[in-house]
């Protein structure tokens, strides 16, 4: 396996184009940036990159503010004109498709139809090797309702599918001092009831024979380790009682198995037990 890391590699990730304004001697300077988050939320931080040959940099030291805005999917041509032009080569904010909203903490306008725009109190700068970071606290934001549908940049620009499905339960087990042991679990979150976990035992010198996995684990002696209310967002977290017999060292092979209405059932080896 190579070691060298691909130039291409960050195109890899996902973000939301963030459209950068900032009041230079009584124009608006706007510009789009790729990397742009929220870094902290109470207080909460937003941060732009930018590179170095973004004329952005310097007016948003001089000024100590900066707005952006999160693109929704219609400003997709916005954003690839934002970034294909410098403010030293023509104003971008005379396009039909800026609208700039006034601000109301700061000196700098931010642009209309994204999924939310804040304006930002510079607090902290950034260097990287090439990129600078720019850390502002957000003193107001500008959200609408309804809210669009994100603009996500991967590679070329993007409008999100449907939501991800989520039909399995996520299971974790770990033996603790003293003979319990706990389990961890996670379900879709139309899943109903309490959970049902259960102890996959060995049942035979053939039970890890089968091909499929499915049949594998149901050829298991399973014993019941009762149900349990899960917590009101529907995780579960629960320390158990070894069954009756079963110590650290004759869990090696066993698998915990977490059950739910609704959810694809989950599998676990405990940790802390020979594997």
């Amino acid at each position: 396996m190579s070691t060298e890391v691909p130039a291409d590699l960050w195109k890899k990730l996902t973000s939301t184009v963030g459209l950068v304004c900032v009041r230079h001697r009584g124009a608006t300077n706007l510009m789009s940036a790729e990397w742009s988050y929220f870094v902290n939320k109470a207080p909460l931080y937003a941060a732009v990159v930018l590179g170095p040959r973004a004329t952005t940099r310097e007016l948003i030291a001089a000024a100590g503010e900066f707005t952006v805005t999160f693109c929704s999917e219609e400003q997709s041509e916005l954003a690839d004109f934002a970034g294909s032009f410098s403010t030293a080569d023509v104003d971008k904010t005379t396009s039909d498709l800026v609208r700039l909203g006034e601000p109301e903490a700061t000196g700098s306008p931010w642009v209309r139809g994204g999924l939310t725009a804040v304006e930002c109190t510079l607090r902290q700068t950034v260097a990287f090797p090439v990129h600078t970071m720019y850390v502002g606290e957000v003193v107001a934001a500008h959200t609408p309702d309804p809210l669009p549908r994100p603009l996500v940049k991967h590679g070329a620009m993007h409008r999100l599918g449907g939501p991800a499905e989520r039909t399995a339960a996520v299971v974790a087990a770990q033996l603790l001092p003293g003979g319990l042991l706990r389990v961890a679990a996670t379900g879709p979150p139309d899943a109903e009831g309490p959970w049902r976990l259960s102890l996959l035992t060995a049942g035979g010198p053939d039970a890890h024979a089968e091909t499929d996995e499915t049949d594998a684990l149901d050829a298991l002696d399973a014993i019941d380790l009762g149900s349990h209310v899960p917590a009101p967002g529907g995780d579960l977290t629960v320390d158990l009682p070894l069954p009756e017999g079963l110590t650290g060292a004759r869990l090696r092979g066993c698998r915990v198995r977490a059950e739910r209405d609704g959810a694809k059932a989950g599998h676990a080896s405990p940790a802390g037990t020979p594997r």
